[in-house]
C-alpha cells in the first residue's frame, strides 16, 4: 500500500541477466549472471520530477525498463498508481509512409489514448511540434529533428499520471529543449509525477529537484540534484587527477600540483601548491584558471607582472609555488584549477582541471532558506553593507 502523496515505490530491486546463452530472464544459478542492479530503492511523489543520472552502463535504462514493466525484475517489486507512460525509444511505433498527421493519431493511440482525446488535443500536438508546414507529409521526408521534435511532442501531450523519460530531453534545437521543459514543469504543477534520464545535467539541474547518482547498479548519492550533479562531477574528475603525471619540458619539469586543503570554508582562502623543477635559467610565468564543474572558466590570474620581477630568470634548481585565492570569494560548492607555466612567448606545460577544491557552507548557514534554491552560482563576494535612517 502506497503512502499519501507516493505514486510510485520501488524497493530492493535487482536484476540480473545470465551468462553462457541461458534465458536471459532465467533466475537459476545466480552466481553465473551480470547484475545489472543492486537494491534499489526510492519513491516518486506527486507532482515530483526526479532526475536520474550516471555514467553509461551504470543501470539507468534498465531501471527504467523494470519500471516500465517492460522487463521483470529478479528481486524486489515496484508499485505505483494510475497510469505509466514511458518513453525508451522515441519514435516507436511511427509508420514511415504515413504523414505526422496520421503518425499522431497511430502513435497516440499506442500510447494508451483514446481517438476523441487525440482529436482534441491535435492541434496542440502540431503547434507544439513546430512542424505545421510539413504534416501532411510522409515522416519518411522528415528531417531526423523533426521526426523527434513531433514524436516527443505526442508524448507529453498523453493523459498519464507517470511519465518515465530516457534521453529525450535533449531533442531539437534549443527552442523546442525549453518549450518541451516548461511542459514537463505544467504537468508537475498539474500533480503529475516524472523520472527523466539525461546526460544533459543543465537541464537535470533545471527540471529536477531531487536527483539519483547511480553507477554500476548502485545507487550512490540521492538527494538535491544540485548536490548529486557535483558529487557525479566530483567523482569523475577525482579520477581523472588520479592519472596526473609528471609534466616535463626542456627548460622545466611540474611534479605536483595540489590543493593545501581540499575541503575549505567560505572565510579561509584557498592555497594551491606546485612543486617544480627548473633545468635551465628562465623567464618564468604562472597561470591559474579557476572554472566549475560546468566546465565555465570563473576566472584567471598571471602570476607575472612588469611590477614583480621575482620569477626573472629563475636558476636550476627545485622550487615550490604557492598561490593563494582570496577568501570570500566563491560561493559553496565544487571547483577546477587549470594550470599552466611559461615564457612570454612559450607554454611549457599545461595540466587541465590540475587539482580541484570545494567550498563549504559555515554550519550556522546551512539550513537558512536562501540556501534552498537549486539555481548554480559560483560567486558570493563579502560586500560591505550600510543602512542609512532616511
Amino acid at each position: 500500500m502506497l503512502q499519501e502523496g507516493i505514486v510510485l515505490s520501488a524497493r530492493n530491486i535487482s536484476k540480473q541477466f545470465t551468462k553462457g546463452g541461458q534465458a536471459l530472464f532465467q533466475q537459476k544459478d545466480k552466481e553465473q549472471g551480470l547484475w545489472a542492479l543492486k537494491h534499489i530503492s526510492f519513491d516518486l511523489k506527486q507532482g515530483q520530477i526526479l532526475g536520474i543520472i550516471g555514467r553509461n552502463g551504470a543501470g539507468k535504462s534498465t531501471l527504467l525498463k523494470i519500471l516500465s514493466e517492460v522487463i521483470p525484475p529478479t528481486e524486489g517489486e515496484v508499485e505505483y498508481a494510475g497510469s505509466i507512460l514511458s518513453i525508451l525509444d522515441i519514435g516507436t511505433g511511427f509508420h514511415p509512409d504515413l504523414s505526422g498527421y496520421e503518425n499522431i493519431f497511430l502513435n497516440a493511440s499506442l500510447l494508451g489514448m483514446k481517438k476523441k482525446k487525440v482529436a482534441e488535443k491535435v492541434d496542440e500536438i502540431i503547434d507544439f511540434s513546430g512542424i505545421r508546414e510539413a504534416i501532411h507529409q510522409p515522416v519518411k521526408t522528415y528531417s531526423n529533428g523533426m521526426y523527434l521534435r513531433l514524436a516527443l511532442s505526442i508524448a507529453l501531450f498523453t493523459d498519464n499520471e507517470i511519465l518515465l523519460l530516457d534521453e529525450v530531453i535533449a531533442v531539437g534545437d534549443v527552442e523546442f529543449r525549453h518549450k518541451a521543459m516548461q511542459r514537463i514543469r505544467l504537468q508537475a504543477g498539474s500533480r503529475k509525477a516524472c523520472i527523466m534520464i539525461s546526460h544533459d545535467l543543465g537541464s537535470v539541474l533545471e527540471l529536477c529537484d531531487e536527483c539519483i547518482l547511480m553507477d554500476k547498479g548502485e545507487v550512490l548519492v540521492q538527494g538535491k540534484s544540485k548536490e548529486v550533479v557535483e558529487e557525479y562531477y566530483h567523482k569523475f574528475y577525482s579520477n581523472l587527477n588520479a592519472q596526473t603525471t609528471v609534466l616535463s619540458h626542456a627548460v622545466c619539469e611540474v611534479h605536483s600540483i595540489r590543493m593545501e586543503k581540499e575541503n575549505i570554508e567560505m572565510a579561509e582562502p584557498a592555497v594551491i601548491r606546485v612543486k617544480f623543477a627548473v633545468k635551465e635559467a628562465n623567464d618564468f610565468r604562472f597561470f591559474i584558471r579557476v572554472r566549475s564543474y560546468h566546465a565555465f572558466v570563473l576566472s584567471a590570474s598571471n602570476a607575472f607582472s612588469p611590477e614583480s620581477l621575482q620569477f626573472s630568470n629563475l636558476a636550476p634548481g627545485e622550487y615550490e609555488l604557492q598561490c593563494e585565492i582570496p577568501a570570500n570569494l566563491f560561493y559553496a560548492g565544487h571547483y577546477l584549477v587549470d594550470f599552466m607555466m611559461g615564457s612570454e612567448t612559450e607554454i611549457f606545460v599545461e595540466k587541465a582541471m590540475a587539482c580541484d577544491f570545494k567550498v563549504l557552507l559555515p554550519e550556522w548557514e546551512k539550513d537558512k532558506n536562501w540556501n534552498t534554491s537549486q539555481e548554480v552560482y559560483p560567486f558570493r563576494p563579502l560586500c560591505r553593507w550600510k543602512t542609512t535612517t532616511l
